[in-house]
């Protein structure tokens, strides 16, 4: 976006002007707040997209630490052109000011280093470019103090005169006690202790025996009775330290001299680190604002799309409760044209439309949900309120036709421009006719535009032309009152008679009205108010529809559930029936067994006692085979790392499932394909692949995702920790993928909160999760969480 040397009148009326303030009060330095005042939208959609990219990496930083802050800096600018010049030496407050700027970048470096960012990750270079100056921090501690003085540290010589000063001073006090004494017992004094005139040590002397005292007189009272005398001893004695404390400033002028020359020799670092610490403090008042009001990092559309996910208008939002504004344009709607209610919210729908788009084209998070789009576009015009002049003597209309023609002159096919009330001022016919050629215009040259209006004729035009939408603020016909929500693909009533009836006006006035409004006129308000009701009622059966599909997804699950306990239940009784078989056989081995001796008694052939025997053998052979594949345990060995290959058959032991390893380990993790779906799990989890006789009892072996949940859908957390609940629910997660899974529950329980907000933490970052929500009253409540997945 163009940056106009002064800002445009839409900044104002859309709040753009208060949003930059608000980020102005987030930063924690003077030259960075300065630069959000005069904040305009770019116009480099990369530069954009980067600056989105550094508040994504700093909301990390934020979360992984609480030390990632900067807390107030002065500007540097100046005191730097300073430093600059070989020979300049810096005041205290300039090196507190220096010395500030380097622990605070040096602070974090070390946490962004700490957090082990990624090879991708954007600042990289930027903390590269900090350079840790400590002995340039300990030297400025060494020498300066808090409030700015130069320490008694800082040199030898400067400790040594201190201690003359202060050694002399007790001196001169003690002396001058003396003095009092001395001569308050022959009565000259006028009080009982010494003054200070002029910054020197005096005695009050009556002035009739001022010849009584040897000194100088410094001053007198306004009355003349007391003449104030500084004795000549203690004038010894004060220019002696007077002299002791010009060579004191005379040695802070070397030290400040010597500690400068140090700092102009690093002057390049410091200025580095300087500019790094301003676009850190840039980005992070970005993310502590983007925190504040609940904001999230759009996508930035090349073609004008435009998507608002419960948007919200900033302002508003700090005053009272707002409703979301949710709005979809696909980039081949060209005009938007909002109808409605006066006080439906028409005017803040149009205002957060154009405040949002301002935000996110300066790369500012915006009061949206994730996911929200908003188009990349050159310049905003907007044509908003009464604009009337009364300087230029210009009417409503005429104010509101000059501003449309100068929007008509200079917008653009990546423009977006914002119309209130377009044809209103004027003839109503005319008023609509020439609003439709003006959006007809727009629309012809790919401007985006977004209108409000309550002509009839607007509305018709927006339902017949093609790349135009209508869309309405909702309004409640029982409770007469506007909902504040947005409704694409319908116009709106005005519901003008409605309104007045609510507020009292009287019904002969009204059916009067109605009169005058004609039949054609009058049917096609009646029409959209119909459409409304019905689109209202549609919108309560889809909600219902939409409950009762899930209910019916549950209840299927419980089916699927119960059917698997059931051939659970069956296998064990094959396991059962098999062991009575064998028991079968072997008491039938000892029966043939012993008929077998008999045969052999009566010389019966060698080859019939075999055939006998080995067919007992085979039999008996087979049912142990199925005895010994339900019940022995599966022996697997964890795999070393040492011995991890690319394209190696694993077993992932926390699913008990064989799996193909697709790359090497990155820091403790693996990617692993299992059944089909890949899985990055941790290395400790895979074992040797399954031997041959694994091969073969696995077609009997049923894996549970966790012995705790009771069923395969259901998840019971009750009783852990957080972090033994995360990798369970890991786990869990894992499986239900590899078991094509699409609802679930977790029962964590009320208690004190800790496990439900764990769960949810992981849920929402877990990318298989389509959707979660509480369960109702009948299904536990706030204790249970519902998942479906994708």
């Amino acid at each position: 976006m163009s940056l106009p040397n002064t800002d445009p009148p839409s900044y104002q009326h859309l709040g753009f002007d208060d949003v930059r303030l608000w980020l102005a009060d987030e930063a924690s330095g003077e030259s960075v707040r300065q630069q959000f005042q005069v904040l305009h939208p770019g116009d480099n959609f990369s530069e954009i997209n980067l600056r989105f990219t550094r508040i994504a990496e700093i909301e990390t930083l934020i979360d992984f630490s609480n030390n990632f802050q900067i807390s107030h800096y002065e500007n540097l600018h100046e005191i730097l052109r300073l430093l600059a010049l070989s020979g300049s030496t810096l005041y205290p407050d300039n090196l507190i000011a220096i010395h500030n700027i380097l622990e605070q970048s040096r602070k974090l470096k070390k946490v962004y280093l700490q957090s082990e960012p990624g090879e991708d990750s954007v600042w990289t270079k930027t903390f590269e470019k900090i350079v840790a100056l400590q002995d340039i921090e300990k030297d400025i501690l060494h020498t300066i103090g808090p409030d700015g003085e130069v320490l008694d540290t800082a040199s030898k010589t400067l400790s040594a005169l201190r201690r003359k000063i202060r050694k002399s001073a007790g001196l001169v006090r003690s002396r001058m006690a003396d003095l009092v004494r001395k001569y308050g017992e022959s009565g000259y004094l006028n009080e009982t202790q010494a003054g200070i005139k002029a910054g020197r040590l005096v005695l009050p002397v009556i002035s009739s025996y001022k010849h009584k005292v040897k000194g100088v007189i410094q001053d007198m009272s306004n009355t003349g009775t007391t003449s104030f005398i500084e004795p000549f001893e203690i004038i010894e004695l004060n220019n002696e330290i007077k002299t002791i404390e010009n060579e004191e400033q005379q040695e802070i002028q070397r030290i400040l001299r010597e500690l400068s020359a140090k700092l102009h020799d690093r002057h390049p670092t410091i200025r580095i680190n300087y500019e790094m610490l301003e676009l850190l403090d840039f980005h992070l008042a970005l993310a502590k604002f983007g925190k504040t009001f609940a904001c999230t990092l759009p996508i930035l559309s090349e073609d004008g799309s435009f998507k608002l996910k419960t948007a919200r208008n900033p302002r508003l939002a700090l005053q009272r409760k707002v409703v979301p504004l949710e709005l979809e344009m696909g980039h081949e709607i060209k005009t938007l044209i909002i109808t409605g209610p006066n006080a439906g919210g028409k005017t803040v729908a149009l205002k957060t439309i154009g405040l949002l788009t301002l935000m996110a084209n300066a790369g500012i998070p915006v009061p949206a949900a994730e996911g929200s789009i908003i188009p990349f576009v050159d310049k905003l015009f907007s044509d908003i309120g009464d604009q009337q002049s009364l300087v230029d003597d210009l009417s409503t209309f005429s104010a509101h036709m000059a501003n449309i023609i100068e929007i008509l002159e200079n917008a653009s096919s990546r423009s977006l421009v914002l119309l209130d009330e377009l044809g209103t001022g004027t003839d109503p016919a005319e008023g609509a006719a020439l609003a439709r050629s003006i959006l007809e215009t727009l629309s012809d040259r790919g401007v985006k535009t977004v209108a409000t209006t309550h002509l009839g004729d607007l509305k018709v035009y927006a339902h017949e032309a093609v790349n135009v939408m209508n869309g309405a603020m909702e309004f409640d016909q029982s409770g007469l009152k506007p909902t504040y929500r947005f409704q694409a693909g319908v116009p709106g009533s005005s519901y003008g008679f409605e309104i007045s009836k609510r507020l009292g006006l009287s019904e002969k006035i009204l059916e009067v009205a109605r009169g005058y409004v004609g039949w054609t006129r009058d049917s096609m308000e009646k029409l959209l108010r119909s459409l409304e009701a019905e689109r209202l009622s549609l919108s309560g059966l889809k909600s219902d529809n939409a409950d009762l599909q899930r209910e019916l997804k549950m209840k299927q699950l419980r089916i699927d559930s119960a059917l698997e306990s059931v051939q659970k239940a069956e296998r064990k009784a094959d396991r059962q029936a098999a062991k009575q078989a064998g028991q079968i056989i072997s008491d039938a081995r000892q029966t043939v067994e012993k008929v077998i001796r008999q045969i052999r008694e009566s010389q019966a052939g060698k080859e019939n006692i075999k055939t006998v025997r080995s067919t007992l053998d085979q039999v008996e052979a087979h049912l142990e085979a199925v005895i010994e594949a339900s019940e022995e345990p599966l022996k697997l060995e964890k795999l070393m790392p040492e011995d991890i290959r690319k394209g190696m058959q694993v077993t992932v032991l926390s699913l008990d499932q064989p799996g193909v390893i697709l790359e090497d380990p990155v820091k403790g993790k693996i990617l692993v394909e299992v059944d089909g779906k890949r899985l990055r799990i941790p290395v400790e989890w895979l074992g040797k692949g399954p031997t041959q006789k694994l091969e073969a009892a696995q077609a009997t072996v049923i894996v549970n995702s966790t012995e705790k949940s009771g069923s395969g859908y259901s998840l019971d957390l009750r009783g852990y920790r957080a972090e033994a609940a995360i990798e369970e629910l890991s786990r869990f997660l894992d499986q239900a993928v590899l078991n094509n899974l699409t609802i679930m529950q977790i029962i964590h329980g009320k208690g004190t909160g800790i496990i439900k907000k764990v769960v949810h933490e992981v849920l929402e970052k877990h990318p298989a999760v389509k959707e979660k929500h509480l369960g109702g009253l009948d299904e536990g409540g706030a204790g249970v969480t519902f998942v479906q997945l994708k």
